[in-house]
């Protein structure tokens, strides 16, 4: 038991005898504060307790899997496990450097995609591919959207449509993604996109669920009219089209990829493939999948919109973006406030 000497004696030592401005009940309090904060921490909230995410913003660090698709915010929401088998996806976006309205347009769109299925989280990476960039200026700013979301990949090339882009793009992600956990391949598919398409993200993983996971090729397979359209061999169309990851490995490997590559590039895809004999599962996902209609008249490739769309093509402009959005309720999530008064979307 300490005695009342020993007690005096831990008061000098601590500064708190005659004429301390600190009162032994002022370091009782402290004490009291630092054992309340300790049990509403570890007990009454235990799974808030994240000293990683209060350090870092709970923004993830770019490279890192802890957010499934790139958005502007952090999710602060528990995401919901997918099954250890559920399909894994890489979503390469063709862009160029300096566009980058679309990209922050596409990361928030796909952000809340995610936001209201959380079972995407850690299965489904979108991210953006563009070839070298030379601008001074571009250099900067996409320095900055790397560092803040971690979701761009540079490929080594001269930025191109039809001059090995696809090619490189594939061949690049077969060597940086090579190997995963248990022996399983850290991705089932790789989905080459355009920065025009709208995709919905789980429509898209739920028809993936239903294919084949070896020697699959995933889109819209054109021509769709032998009647009306010059007979090239089939081909997806590059609004956006998946490969196995066994093909993906394949393109990189392949020496008539390697060696005949510059052309229309979706369509040289289609050529490897049939050349090689490869691709025996194929999955066409028309009407699924189709070219923004306008006032243009339907044909096999495009049409209105339909509920169960997995893909929407050829949206150049705010404008078709959204009425693309308005039609599939994408602002349905947004909350009221007296900050903000918007119009309600018009329906087309």
């Amino acid at each position: 038991m300490m005695t009342m000497s020993s007690s005096q004696s831990l008061y000098k030592q601590l500064g708190l005898g005659a004429g301390s401005p600190v009162a032994p009940c002022h370091l009782l309090l402290v004490f009291l504060g630092a054992g309340f904060l300790a049990f509403t921490v570890f007990v009454v909230h235990p799974n808030e307790f994240r000293i990683q995410s209060f350090f870092s913003g709970g923004c993830s660090r770019p490279g890192t899997d802890t957010a499934a698709v790139a958005g502007p915010h952090a999710s602060t929401t528990v995401a919901t496990q997918a099954p250890e088998d559920d399909v894994r996806l890489l979503i390469g976006i063709q862009t160029i450097p300096s566009k980058y309205e679309r990209r922050h347009l596409l990361r928030t769109v796909y952000f809340l995609q995610v936001q209201e299925q959380p079972s995407l989280a850690g299965n489904v990476d979108v991210r953006f591919v563009f070839c070298n960039v030379t601008s001074p200026v571009d250099a900067v700013l996409v320095a900055l959207e790397i560092m803040r979301y971690g979701d761009i990949i540079v490929l080594d090339c001269a930025e191109n449509m039809d001059n090995g882009k696809t090619y490189t793009f594939f061949s690049t992600v077969a060597r940086a993604f090579n190997g995963g956990a248990g022996g399983r391949p850290r991705y089932d598919y790789v989905m080459k996109a355009d920065d025009d398409t709208y995709l919905r993200l789980p429509a898209l993983v739920a028809s993936l669920r239903g294919a084949a996971r070896e020697d699959a090729y995933y889109g819209l397979q054109m021509p769709c009219d032998r009647e009306n359209f010059y007979p090239f061999p089939p081909f997806m169309s590059g609004m956006g089209y998946a490969l196995s990851w066994d093909l993906v490995r394949w393109v990189a490997a392949a020496e008539v990829s390697r060696r005949d590559h510059e052309g229309p590039e979706d369509m040289w895809t289609g050529r490897w493939l049939n050349l090689a004999g490869k691709a025996k599962n194929r999955y066409d996902n028309a009407p699924r999948m189709y070219n923004y209609k306008g006032a243009s008249p339907d044909s096999c490739f495009r049409h209105g919109f339909v509920p169960d769309t997995i893909a929407v093509h050829m949206l150049k402009d705010d404008a078709r973006w959204a009425e693309t959005l308005t039609y599939f309720n994408a602002t349905a999530g947004l909350p009221r406030s007296g900050l903000y008064h918007l119009p309600p979307p018009a329906r087309p």
